[in-house]
This record gives structure tokens, C-alpha cells and sequence, in this order.
């Protein structure tokens, strides 16, 4: 009787009935040349295992393959040659002997292609922009820069100056330049770059092709500048995504333009910050949503960011340029096959010192980067500058903190030149969708702040201050609280110097002195609204300080002049530099009064006013004043204006010496103190420079803070005085996931960093598998006494209602939230809702809520490190037909997953492209040389199947032909662990 033939609803049919299992008598191998006949079985878990002979158990079978998830299968002759996603597994050949058989286990291996393997990275799941009936309306436009090709037949573009340009820049492609343009973002996505000599399209970009990770801010150290953005596909970025069983046909770059099918990326130049963020905000509004997640209702965004200090290299040798003198260097981060970050240019030496540190927004798929250690061919960076030698950072050495770490620089694959040392803070949150946080947000807004301060700040150490600031300080910013929240710390401080048990002097003028809460967030609230500000007035400074470089060293045990004489008129004449820089800097501060931002003058003035609410005393007021507008503002940067992006390079030599003369110069001038016995070279400075300028000092900090008016003309343009434009999206859950503006503050990061900072408990990041490389000890729901893992329900999370008794309807709402408290005060009230929620806020109830969030991260983590299995899947039916339609036989004879409805593809829902040229043996004997059946019933012979060996070499543990002791080489500590909820936590203080 002739095998069934094998059609694509025989296909759907296994997969329907079988779910994934399968269990028959074949022959299979571990390499391709040796095949035995014993029973194959695919478990509900995904694993395949080998029993010892027909009719073994599966209690004494062997695991082969422990995880089938996103398998490749592969065609050849008379064999399927499985290749499991984990490297861990080895490939498998398996001989169906007939069709029924073969179609079986086709279905089989396709059900668990289409599942997802272990680890939270291979959850991922692209929610692209729906752009159905969007009307196509501007809704940003802006005159700009952009770096790209320009169509063959343009007229009246002339190409302007801009920087060069390295990020994947194409020697084949079309021609690229820097030009003008008016781009106008439409509301359907659509980027159009327009000619403004007569209006026309130049081309356009489709910004919804675009993934979230791709539309980028571009470092200060590429362009020297803050105002770029990178828009368009990045190919390495995108292969990260892919698995061995995903199909490409050799390019995985989307037609992003179709006026320019060859343009994969812009970059886009603008005049001002505050349109980088408006366009970034926008554009990525567009963008595919990148989420790990079960369905649209249960899924996590991602935030991973490495605090990454590049300290110092040790070379072997010094590098010497071909006339003997030493070379520059600088040390480059690449990813994706482009630079991204760049240290200063410094001078060669067997240990250059860079200490510069960036932070990185790594996408979850990203396993590895570069660090690459150049020789500058100039005093600028160029794409000709000679790589000395490098170090990948894979995933397994960045996961983890890495404090001042010492990495080989190989050049070439084995050749190491020296070590560069690096220091590495990586922080991982899965950031729940923003409506699980409404109720924490509405607890919060209505909480005793200073409550709320304190008890996070007794939780965590010192040294996690100004981390814990930047969380805090971001989340009252974006909720445009920052007035109550500096408030609440102002007078905690205040208090506390208050109720101190012995007063004194020193304790007063001490206040605010020292690194607190406090002090840390408004120091970079004071930096962050203000460094336009800075760059406009102490960069301009700074940068003719460093053009002019006139000597100003004014202690005479620093001048190598054995002459007396000679050493006096020196230091003459260096004082007379020092002192006109001096009152230049004060001239440049002083006369923009006005100009400095309102948001910082707002914290002064209630300073100010708090502070005189406990004391007469002005000295005492004006000492905290000028302690955060002088030591904490404007002092920093001139000390350091490269930490600040005021300079290209960090300064050294008389420079910095000058640098640091005027702060200090500065810091006593603004504590109205006078230099004395301490510093002899420094008293003549007294009455040049403090005893006159002090009446202008009394009157700034009299402006800045409001204690009068302020007539000053507004100098500087800055971009606080520009109106910005509205971003009005079709859909507001679409921005807020997306970064605020003004400062692009990441408000759910920060929130669920704040739950972590308040909740009792928090997810054990050694037991998060992100890549599904731990071991066998997963967490797996099924070990749990009770099932909380239910795909689309979560039922920890969910309670049902009744709406009314007998009417049979029911809602099913996340317990605590909006919808859940509307049934239960039966109100669609928002504002009521909100006011029931409000009257009952305590500490304690913020507490309870970041336990809750904290637990449903660690329940949906939980089920995202498991591999996806039978009881996950919904509807059966839909699924096997969503199978067949995205599962292809390429021209390789693999069998693979692709998009739906690619015409070019052969897809196994259609019976047309289920001729897969498989020849069957017509014997068990696995050794012997015999006749093949091809699946349409011809003969043929061949000889002995030679295919690659498999990832692990299992075959080589074989010591003879016989099954018991294959068996025996192949036993192996299948029996997992049983793992309960509490591994997902750790408590806090047992670090």
C-alpha cells in the first residue's frame, strides 16, 4: 500500500493532534556517517530523546537534543539534519523510513521552529507603527543639515561644510554630501527632504521601517557637537536578531526611500538642542516598537546601559611616528561596524591615560562591541587612522560590573600589543508597559516627599547617592515636580541643622558643603538646564583662553628664572594675564545675569527664601547661594570644561594651571573671603580684583535670586527662548513610552528604578537568562504548585468581578488598577478614581505598590526565561495555519521561517511546494549500501550520507555499534531542579 502523500493539511493535521510530541522507530546519527535504529521521541518540553531500542521507556531514554526551539532542518538524500539553536546541543541526522513517518516529523520539527527557545532575548516581539487612517499632515519642519546622496538630475543644492563623516559610509555607493534641506516629518511617517530653492522632494524615507534602536543620537565625540542624529537601517544591528532558522535573501535592509533605493541612512544636522530632542522624540514615534514579551498585554521594554570608562592602555612599546617622535592616540567604541564613542586625542606613551566614560544604550541583542586603540594621523580624527590593536567585550565580561578590568589588545586575531583598562557599571531593566505604573504615579505625586526622600536614602548607601539622585531628580522633572522636590530636600537639610543638639559657626557656613541628596540633584539639575548657558558664555572663554595661551603663573617657586629680577618682572607680567582673565570670566558672568536660565534662578530663590525662613544671618544665606552657582556650577567647568564638552581635549600643562588659578581665583572671590598667609602670591589679588568687584557680586546674587529686580539686557540667544514645537501623535500611548522633553528623561526607566529603590524585594538579576545560555536549572512554570504563567491572562495579576448577580458578565482587571477601582466604586469618574487613590496615599501604600510591580516583573521574567511549549498556544488551529504560512522550503532544501506572502518564496501551506526530493531507505540496515525511494516513488542508490559534523562532537563518546553502550556514552543529568519564586529575588542588604 503506497505512504499517504504528504500535503500541507496532512501537515496541519500532525501539528493539530500532536502538539509538538512524536514517537517512532528510525534510524539516527550524530555525524552522518554512522546511523542506529532506535525509537526517537519529542517530548512536551521540546526535547529530543533516544530510548535504548524499540519499546524502551521514556524514563530510561537519553537526552540528544534538550531544547528543539527555533531549530534549522535541513534536507538531504534520505536524512533531515536537525541543528538546534543552542550551541550546547549537537546536530542530529534522522531517517523517516517512510512518509507517514516523514510527515510526522516534519510537523513535528516546524511546530517547535515556530516556538521561542529559553531567554528573554529570544522573546522578542516588534510592534510596528499603524499608520491606518492617519491623515498626512506636516507635523515637524525644520530647516537642517543632512548628510546623504542626492538624486543624479538636482539643481540649485551646493554642498555645504560639515564634519567627516564615519558611520557606514560606502566607497561603492552614490555619492554622499553634506547639504541644506527642509525636512518635514508627515503624520503617516514619512520623512520628506525638501530642495528650499523651489520647493520639490528631493526623495523621502519611510521612518516605520525603521526599528526603535535605529533612529540614534549621535555621541559628542563623532561630531564634536550634541545636534546630530543618526536615522536609518543598521544591517549588523539587525542580523543580532536573527536565528540560524530565519530566512534572508542575502540583505535583511529594508527599501527605506523609494525615490533612492540605495540610501540606507541620513545624518541629520540641527541648529539647536532642543530640536535634536523634539526630532528624536518624533521620529522614533514611527518607529517598529521593540518589546520581549508574551503578547501586546504581557511584555517588557528593555533598558540596558553601560557606565563604560575608558581609564588607561599599557603598550609593549611607545608608538613613534617615522621621524622618531611619539604619535597621537585615542581609543575608539565600535558597534555595528562603526564608531560610536571617542576618547580625546592625547600624546603616545608606553601608558597613555584617557579617563573619559561614556554611557552606551545597548539593544538587548547586542552580545559584543569593540574597543579599538588608533594612531591619529593629524590633530583631527580620520577614517585613514591606523587601528593598533583591539578588544571585544563580549556579553559574558559586560553583564557583570567590571571595575578597572584589564583587556588584551590583539592585533590581528592572537598578536597582543598591551592592555587597556576599563571600568564597566551595566544596569538591565525590564520596564513594565506605563499603565502598570498610573497607580504608583498617582501614589507619589500625592506623598509626603520628604517622607518618601528619607526613607530611600536610609535604604541605600552613600556611594549609591548620585545614582539614586539621578533617578529621583529625573522622575520630578518629568512629572514637573522638581520645585516641590527640591523643596522637601531644602528643608530636610534645614532641619536637620536645626535640630542638631550643639550649634555653631562652622556648622552653619557648612551647610549644603557636603555631598548629599540634595547637593548632588540640583548640582546636575544646575548642569542640565544650564549647560547652552555654559557653552555660550564660559566655552567662548574658554576656547580664547586656550587660542590667546598667555602665561599666568604668578608663584614664584614655580618659575625656573635664577635671576631675580627677571623672576619679578615674570610674575608681573603673568599677573597682569591672570588678572584679565579673572575679570573677563566675571564680566562674561555678571552681564548675563538675565541670561541664565529661570529654572536655575527658581531653585535659588527658594533656597534663599527657606533659608531665611530659619536665619538673619546673610552670610550664612549667601555662603549655600554661591556654593552651588560657584563651587557647583560654574567652578566644575572651568576646572574641567572637557568633562563638560567644552573642549575637544582635556587640558594639561600651563593651561590647566591657568584653569585652575581662575577658579580658585572665582571661589574665593564669591565666599567674599581675601587670600592670605597660605597663598602669599595670591594677596595681591585682594585688592586687584575681590575688594573692587564685591558690590557687583552682592547685586548678581541679589538678580539671580529675586531679591530684585533684573533691568540687564538678555545677551545670549539661547534655545529656553524658542518656542517648541507640539508633538501631536494620533495616539498618546505612543509618547509615553518615549522620552520626555525637554532632556529626553527616560520617565518609566526612572519609575521603575524608583519601585526598585522602595520595594522590599527586587528581581535577582544572576537568575535572569537573557540569552538562554544558563543551564538546565531554568525556572519552569510547570515546577510551580499553582500555574501563575498563563499566556494572556496572568492571573497572579488579574481578579474577575461580577458586574451585577446572575447577568453572567464579568471583567477582568489587574487588581489595583484604574479599571479595577471604577467597578469598585462602580464610577467612570477618572478624577474620582484618582481622588479615592490620593486620599488614601501613605509611604506604606508606595511600599505595597513597588512590591507589586516588582512581583509581576519577576512572575512575567520568570516565563520569559522558559522556552515557549503546547500549553502556551491559545487556538491550535490558528497556530498551525500561521505555522505552515510563515515556514518556507528555500532553494537549499531548508526549512526555515520567513515573512508571510513573500512572492518569491515556497511556503508549506501550499501543496505546490511540498515536493522535498526525500529518498527513503529500503532497508533498517544503517551500514549498508541500498536502494533510496524518492518521495514520488523512483529508485535510486548512493552511497554512505558525508555530511559537516555536529556542533559537539558527541559521536567521538561512541566506543561501539552497540545501542547499550551508545547509551551509556550519552546518560546524562536530565532531572532538573525544582526552583521556586523566591530564587527570582533577592533581598536587599544580603548583597
Amino acid at each position: 500500500m503506497p505512504s499517504p502523500t504528504i500535503t500541507a493539511s496532512s501537515l496541519a493535521a500532525h501539528i493539530t493532534h500532536s502538539k509538538g510530541q512524536f514517537a517512532e522507530v528510525i534510524e539516527y546519527s550524530l555525524e552522518g556517517q554512522q546511523f542506529f535504529s532506535t525509537r526517537i521521541s519529542i517530548d512536551a518540553k521540546g526535547a529530543l530523546r533516544s530510548a535504548g531500542s524499540p519499546g524502551t521507556q521514556d524514563e530510561t531514554s537519553t537526552i540528544v537534543i534538550r531544547r528543539l526551539h527555533s531549530c534549522l532542518v535541513q534536507l538531504q538524500d534520505a536524512s533531515l539534519i536537525v541543528t538546534p539553536y543552542s550551541e550546547q546541543d549537537p546536530q542530529v541526522w534522522l531517517r523517516p523510513g517512510d512518509k507517514d513517518v516523514l510527515s510526522k516529523l516534519i510537523a513535528t520539527l516546524i511546530f517547535w521552529q515556530s516556538l521561542r527557545p529559553r531567554g528573554i532575548l529570544h522573546k522578542q516581539l516588534d510592534i510596528p507603527f499603524d499608520a491606518e487612517g492617519t491623515n498626512e499632515a506636516n507635523l515637524l519642519v525644520a530647516s537642517c543639515k543632512i548628510y546623504g546622496p542626492l538624486p543624479k538630475n538636482v539643481k540649485n543644492i551646493v554642498p555645504v561644510q560639515g564634519p567627516i563623516v564615519p558611520l557606514y559610509t560606502d566607497a561603492n555607493g552614490p555619492i554622499e554630501q553634506w547639504f541644506t534641506a527642509m525636512a518635514v516629518l508627515k503624520s503617516n511617517g514619512v520623512l520628506e527632504l525638501i530642495n528650499e530653492s523651489d520647493g520639490k522632494v528631493l526623495y523621502s524615507i519611510d521612518i516605520k521601517l525603521l526599528k526603535r534602536s535605529e533612529v540614534r543620537e549621535v555621541h559628542h565625540s563623532i561630531f564634536e557637537s550634541s545636534n546630530y542624529l543618526f536615522v536609518g537601517a543598521i544591517e549588523e544591528m539587525r542580523l543580532e536578531s536573527l536565528t540560524e532558522c530565519q530566512y534572508t535573501d542575502g540583505s535583511i535592509l529594508p527599501q527605506i526611500s523609494k525615490q533612492l533605493p540605495k540610501v540606507t541612512r541620513i545624518i541629520m544636522e540641527f541648529p539647536y538642542r532642543i530640536d535634536v530632542e523634539d526630532w528624536l522624540v518624533a521620529l522614533k514615534s514611527f518607529t517598529v516598537r521593540q518589546y520581549v514579551g508574551l503578547s501586546k498585554s504581557n511584555l517588557f521594554r528593555v533598558s540596558r546601559r553601560l557606565k563604560f570608562d575608558i581609564l588607561e592602555a599599557g603598550l609593549s612599546e611607545e608608538r613613534l611616528d617615522a621621524d622618531g617622535k611619539p604619535v597621537k592616540l585615542y581609543a575608539e567604541i565600535q558597534m555595528w561596524g562603526a564608531p560610536w564613542y571617542r576618547t580625546a586625542i592625547v600624546d603616545s606613551s608606553r601608558n597613555p591615560f584617557f579617563r573619559e566614560e561614556f554611557e552606551l544604550d545597548l539593544p538587548l541583542n547586542t552580545k559584543s562591541f569593540t574597543v579599538a586603540l588608533k594612531q591619529a594621523s593629524a590633530h583631527n580624527y580620520q577614517q585613514s587612522d591606523i587601528v593598533i590593536g583591539s578588544a571585544v567585550l563580549s556579553y559574558e565580561e559586560f553583564h557583570k560590573d567590571q571595575l578597572q578590568t584589564r583587556f588584551p589588545l590583539l592585533q590581528g586575531q592572537y598578536s597582543q600589543v598591551g592592555q587597556i583598562c576599563i571600568s564597566i557599571r551595566n544596569k538591565t531593566n525590564y520596564i513594565l508597559p506605563p499603565e502598570s505604573f498610573n497607580n504608583f504615579e498617582q501614589i507619589l505625586l500625592n506623598l509626603n516627599f520628604k517622607q518618601l526622600l528619607n526613607y530611600v536614602v536610609s535604604k541605600h548607601p552613600q556611594s549609591d547617592l548620585e545614582s539614586t539622585a539621578v533617578v529621583l531628580l529625573d522622575i520630578f522633572q518629568s512629572l514637573q515636580k522638581e520645585n516641590e522636590f527640591f523643596s522637601a530636600l531644602i528643608n530636610d537639610e534645614i532641619t536637620k541643622i536645626m535640630d542638631a543638639p550643639a550649634k555653631s559657626a562652622n556648622l552653619y557656613n557648612s551647610l549644603f558643603r557636603g555631598n548629599s541628596l540634595l547637593t548632588k540633584s540640583l548640582e546636575l539639575y544646575n548642569l542640565r538646564v544650564g549647560q547652552e548657558y555654559l557653552e555660550k558664555v564660559i566655552g567662548n572663554f574658554i576656547t580664547g583662553l586656550i587660542s590667546s595661551h598667555k602665561p599666568t603663573e604668578i608663584d614664584p617657586m614655580r618659575i625656573r628664572e635664577a635671576d631675580p629680577a627677571l623672576k619679578k618682572k615674570a610674575v608681573d607680567s603673568n599677573f597682569q594675564n591672570l588678572l584679565h582673565y579673572a575679570e573677563e570670566v566675571w564680566k562674561r558672568i555678571y552681564q548675563t545675569s538675565n541670561d541664565l536660565p529661570d529654572t536655575i534662578k527658581q531653585q535659588l530663590t527658594i533656597l534663599r527664601k527657606q533659608i531665611e525662613l530659619y536665619t538673619n544671618d546673610e552670610t550664612i544665606t549667601l555662603n549655600c547661594i554661591t556654593g552651588f552657582i560657584f563651587l557647583r556650577f560654574f567652578c566644575p567647568v572651568i576646572l574641567n570644561p572637557k568633562l563638560f564638552f567644552l573642549t575637544k581635549e582635556h587640558q594639561t600643562g600651563d593651561i590647566s594651571r591657568t584653569l585652575t588659578l581662575i577658579s580658585k581665583i572665582l571661589l574665593t572671590f564669591s565666599n567674599r573671603s581675601m587670600f592670605g598667609a597660605k597663598e602669599p602670591y595670591m594677596e595681591r589679588l585682594n585688592d586687584a580684583f575681590i575688594t573692587p568687584r564685591t558690590p557687583q557680586l552682592m547685586d548678581y546674587l541679589d538678580k539671580i535670586t529675586g531679591k530684585k529686580l533684573d533691568f540687564t539686557d538678555k545677551r545670549l540667544k539661547l534655545s529656553s527662548s524658542l518656542e517648541r514645537a507640539d508633538i501631536i501623535l494620533t495616539s498618546k500611548d505612543l509618547l509615553k513610552e518615549l522620552p520626555t522633553v525637554p532632556f529626553l528623561i527616560d520617565k518609566y526607566l526612572r519609575l521603575d528604578q524608583l519601585a526598585d529603590l522602595v520595594t522590599n524585594e527586587v528581581i535577582n538579576p544572576d537568575v535572569i537568562d537573557d540569552f538562554g545560555e544558563a543551564s538546565d536549572e531554568e525556572v519552569d512554570p510547570d515546577n510551580s504548585s499553582t500555574n501563575l504563567y498563563k499566556i494572556g491572562s496572568l492571573e497572579f495579576e488579574k481578579l474577575v468581578l461580577d458586574k451585577k448577580e446572575g447577568d453572567g458578565e464579568k471583567f477582568d482587571f489587574e487588581f489595583g488598577s484604574e479599571k479595577f477601582i471604577k467597578t469598585l466604586l462602580d464610577t467612570s469618574d477618572s478624577d474620582g478614581v484618582y481622588s479615592y487613590i490620593n486620599a488614601n496615599s501613605s509611604l506604606k501604600d508606595i511600599i505595597i505598590e513597588s512590591d507589586r510591580l516588582s512581583s509581576k516583573k519577576a512572575r512575567l521574567a520568570a516565563k520569559l526565561c522558559t522556552g515557549e511549549t503546547a500549553s502556551d498556544i491559545i487556538d491550535i488551529n490558528k497556530f498551525s495555519k500561521s505555522v505552515l504560512s510563515t515556514t518556507i522550503l528555500d532553494p537549499q532544501r531548508r526549512i526555515m521561517k520567513a515573512p508571510a506572502r513573500v512572492p518569491s518564496l515556497r511556503y508549506l501551506n501550499s501543496d505546490s511546494s511540498l515536493n522535498f526530493k526525500f529518498r527513503f531507505r529500503s532497508s533498517s540496515t544503517a551500514n549498508s549500501s541500498a536502494p533510496y525511494f524518492d518521495d514520488d516513488g523512483s529508485s535510486s542508490v548512493t552511497g554512505s550520507q558525508t555530511t559537516r559534523s555536529p556542533t559537539k562532537k558527541l559521536s567521538m563518546m561512541i566506543k561501539s555499534a552497540s545501542i547499550s553502550s551508545f547509551q551509556t556514552a550519552l546518560s546524562n543529568n536530565e532531572e532538573k531542579r525544582k526552583t521556586k519564586l523566591g530564587r527570582w529575588f533577592k533581598k536587599k542588604g544580603t548583597e
